[in-house]
């Protein structure tokens, strides 16, 4: 009777690191495909850059994160897409103060980028006058 109890004991044990075993493959595999995994996504997307994208004013949400190729952002950001996921995007605005004067800003954030642009301030840095040179 005590040999089968051992026995018994023997078996559950080994059954027990089987489904230990069985679990950590699986966790492990999970991480790797896993999106949230940053390894296994900067080297199948390590060219792309994450953006908040602007889209027109028909669609429900005005703003959503998108990847894109790293020689596509320069046009995404000269129409108003900002770096970064959405909630966390960097935007560029070329901000109306007073007296009629223009400064660059960054405003984190897309729902700081709606305030800007209720306020009248536009997309991209603010275009530097150029002084021309007297001639003496």
């Amino acid at each position: 009777m005590r040999h089968l109890t051992t026995r018994r004991a023997t078996q559950l044990a080994g059954l027990s690191f089987v489904a230990v075993l069985a679990v950590i493959a699986f966790a492990s595999f999970g991480a790797t495909v896993s999106p949230a995994g940053t390894k296994a996504v900067t080297a199948q997307y390590g060219k792309k850059v994450t953006i908040c994208h602007r889209s027109g004013p028909k669609r429900k949400s005005r703003y959503h994160t998108i990847r894109v190729s790293r020689r596509a952002v320069k046009a995404h950001l000269r129409h108003g897409d900002g770096l970064g996921a959405c909630p966390r995007a960097v935007f560029t605005l070329c901000h109306k103060a007073k007296a009629g004067k223009h400064r660059t800003v960054h405003v984190r954030g897309f729902k700081r980028d709606k305030k800007h642009l209720k306020h009248g301030d536009k997309y991209g840095a603010c275009k530097v006058k150029k002084h021309k040179k007297k001639h003496k």
